[in-house]
């Protein structure tokens, strides 16, 4: 075999080759001490999203190529955010890549495609409609984190078109309704007729209804 592998009393093991360089032997030489320092079982530790050090996190999202990840995040949504990545790329460029890309942020998002609105929209776009809730903050790096996801993972034909934000808001209404009635009572001057002159060569046979109200108005006792 051309390495060997050699026990030092803090247990460590140098995987260098023989022809390594001496800046290379000092660097596997920290590395090695600062690895037996650490509690065992530390790197299948880090190597989890559940259970890898805070620090680190960063670390591993950039090896998982997390394309979505903030340190403003709560820790539970960044280690979510990590433990999707593989799920995620998988299905990259689907609804469902959609889906879980959005989930590690704080608001409810839903995806509604141009088929799905209730208007005709233009075809292949989708918008996003972000729930903020009663007191969830909005601010203008939450949408250019929110644009540059979503573009992220959705495939290359279909365009993002609007970012909805909607906050919901709670109270009491009252409405109240009073009735009223109205009675139009117009007066007019009699029509008196003077002389009434038949033409000669025609005769009119007619009868009349004569429908009379009193108003009888007294003054006050």
């Amino acid at each position: 075999m051309w390495w060997r592998a050699v026990f030092e009393p803090i247990w460590t093991v140098s995987l260098l080759p023989p022809g390594a360089t001496d800046w290379e032997r000092a660097i596997d030489a920290v590395d090695a001490d600062l690895v037996a320092r650490d509690p065992v079982g530390l790197i299948p530790t880090a190597r989890l999203a559940a259970t890898c050090p805070e620090p680190w996190l960063p670390h591993l999202a950039a090896e998982r190529s997390v394309d979505a990840y903030s340190s403003g995040w709560s820790i539970a949504q960044r280690r979510e955010a990590v433990a999707g990545s593989f799920a995620y790329h998988r299905v990259k460029g689907t609804r469902p890549a959609l889906d879980l890309a959005l989930r590690p942020f704080q608001f409810g998002i839903t995806i509604v495609e141009w088929f799905e609105a209730p208007s005709y929209r233009q075809p292949y776009t989708f918008d996003l409609a972000v729930d903020l809730g009663t007191d969830l903050p909005w601010y203008a790096a939450d949408f250019s984190r929110l644009v540059a996801t979503a573009n992220a993972a959705k495939n290359a034909h279909t365009k993002l078109d609007r970012v909805r934000p909607a906050r919901r808001s709670s109270g009491s209404a009252f409405i109240g309704a009073v009735p009223s009635t109205r009675r139009r009572l117009a007066i007019y001057q009699a029509l008196k007729i003077l002389t009434l002159t038949p033409p000669p060569s025609l005769t009119f046979v007619g009868g009349g209804l004569f429908l009379r109200r009193t108003l009888r108005i007294t003054s006050p006792t």
